[in-house]
């Protein structure tokens, strides 16, 4: 039996395009069965879509066409379906080949944690999904009913196990469409767990992954065929792609990629997918010389390409020569345009203006005045020009606070909000490094953007680690609590630190709530990056018993 993967890029309610994605993919591919991701037919995740009935019912009607279209390649397309008889959703697929129906499955497990909550618009399968195609018995496991949870760090224990109903039931051959968010490290969990599910169980299983960028989640693909003794084909992360092979071919090996890389193919991804599917052709942001702008500007650019980035540089009276120059230097590696618009006339009508009110703006409040200004002239070139403008700021800032509302944290994407601070720094090295892999001419980021300390520049002689510890430091503490969940008491257990720095740093993060509710959307890449997936109260008081929650 001829397998085919068809990792494609579909657009969340672009139901046409979807469906002719599909057939034309069914019309081309050289195979016995072609299996798309979940929910392929309008994307994933539809989230509050599903709630809409003519939405649902154009899913279906979709689905009909291309059970139409099939021919002698069986087809697995995935789509939201009504049950006729409880009349509500369900998370489903329909195998067509021949202009009928082969089987049509629902989804069993149904996630409820992270950035999941499935049970909001389906309800559960009832029974195990097989069929039978050239002598084959074929089961369909949909995404968790495959991974179980065990590819996420919040799994939960299911009492039900699709994969062993599926081989009780004599299945010999089981296909997954899945719809699974790339976050750091998951392509080798995919790969351990399919492959021990393989062996356990002595079935072949065809994993076909959903690719591209939905808001903030990054869909990596990396879709594969095993059997219980390896791996036998795969597609290319990060790309839509076929891959087409049989159960007989010999096994090959996989190709992982670095955290680095997997990292800024992600967000490259989610950037580009982000304009594209919104219909934004130009992306702004500020540069100040430092590391996370440098970062941005060239994930931004290696995504859309340097004639579709602006940067914008406004130096004020705090700025120092070499930040300048650095942002210069980066804007000439990555032959973006730049336009520089000195913030001092604006901050002294400013000050003018306020101190007609008899009430002085001094110390933070008037620091943040300089990131508001910012954020003002950046808002306005975006508008002005129809473009789409990115924040700048990483994780470790947004977590504590250290960020302006209404000032740095503007931007319609926050391209690198789920990137703590010390991994800036190694992402950047790895582009220097590897900058001809993307397609730059020479290393983008200037060295001295790297090595120099961090600061703000909103007043003199100013550095980050005037107000917070060391990065290495607060990302060891931001990581425990805010990935894992892990509460005071099971930090200080952890880490060298000292608990008084372990409570501010956490104290922190929890008065910092108001601002990350108004954030932009930040692209993920963690376990837990800041939005939908960690829901915390803004109004709240940190007094209760320790986390008892394990790494």
């Amino acid at each position: 039996m001829r397998i085919g993967l068809f990792q494609f890029n579909p657009t969340v309610g672009n139901i046409s395009e979807n469906e002719s994605a599909i057939i034309d993919g069914m019309s081309s591919i050289d195979a016995d069965i072609m299996l798309t991701p979940e929910m392929s037919i309008c994307g994933y995740p539809p989230r509050d879509l599903l709630l809409d009935d003519d939405f649902v019912a154009s899913c279906e009607d979709a689905v009909e066409n291309i059970v139409q279209a099939s021919t002698a390649c069986a087809i697995v397309v995935g789509h939201p379906r009504k049950d006729a008889v409880t009349g509500k959703l369900r998370n489903a697929v329909t195998v067509a080949q021949h202009g009928k129906r082969l089987a049509v499955c629902d989804k069993r497990l149904l996630p409820n944690y992270d950035i999941f909550d499935e049970s909001r618009y389906f309800e559960e399968g009832d029974s195990p999904c097989t069929f039978t195609l050239n002598d084959v018995n074929i089961g369909i496991a949909i995404c968790e009913d495959l991974w179980q949870g065990e590819d996420a760090h919040a799994a939960p224990a299911y009492e039900v196990n699709p994969v062993g109903e599926l081989k009780a039931a004599g299945c010999t051959l089981i296909l997954s469409p899945s719809a699974s968010p790339f976050v750091i490290g998951k392509q080798q969990k995919h790969i351990d767990w399919l492959l021990k599910s393989a062996k356990t169980n002595d079935v072949f299983i065809a994993m076909c992954n959903q690719v591209g960028g939905c808001d903030d989640l990054i869909f990596d693909g990396s879709s594969c065929l095993v059997s219980p003794t390896g791996i036998i084909a795969e597609v290319e992360p990060f790309r839509s792609g076929v891959s087409v092979a049989t159960l007989d071919d010999s096994t090959v090996s996989s190709l992982v990629l670095s955290d680095e890389q997997a990292s800024v193919e992600a967000l490259v991804l989610g950037i580009r997918d982000y304009a594209n599917k919104t219909g934004h052709q130009q992306l702004f942001l500020g540069l100040s010389g430092g590391i996370d702008s440098a970062l941005t500007a060239t994930l931004a650019t290696i995504a859309l390409g340097s004639d579709a980035v602006t940067g914008i540089l406004m130096p004020s009276r705090y700025s120092s020569l070499g930040s300048v120059e650095d942002a210069e230097a980066l804007a000439s590696n990555l032959e973006i345009q730049t336009h520089t618009i000195p913030i001092e006339a604006m901050h002294q009508a400013f000050e003018r203006t306020f101190n007609e009110t008899d009430s002085a703006c001094e110390g933070l409040a008037a620091e943040n005045v300089q990131a508001r200004l910012r954020g003002l002239i950046l808002m306005a070139f975006a508008n002005n020009h129809g473009g789409l403008l990115l924040a700048t700021g990483n994780k470790s800032e947004l977590a504590v606070g250290y960020s302006t509302l209404y000032g740095d944290m503007a931007g319609a994407l926050s391209s690198i909000g789920d990137v703590y601070k010390s991994d800036v720094w190694a992402m950047s090295e790895f582009l220097n490094t590897h900058f001809a892999k993307f397609g730059l001419s020479c290393p983008p980021i200037p060295e001295s953007s790297i090595t120099k300390a961090p600061s703000a520049e909103l007043r003199p002689d100013q550095k980050d680690e005037d107000s917070l510890p060391p990065y290495d430091t607060l990302d060891e503490i931001l990581r425990l609590h805010i990935d894992f969940d892990l509460g005071v008491d099971d930090i200080d257990a952890r880490c060298s630190v000292y608990r008084e720095t372990i409570e501010h740093i956490v104290s922190m993060v929890d008065k910092a709530q108001f601002k990350r509710e108004q954030s932009s959307v930040i692209l993920k890449l963690t376990p837990r990056a800041f939005g939908r997936g960690r829901r915390m109260p803004i109004v709240m008081k940190r007094n209760w018993s320790s986390s008892r929650e394990t790494v």
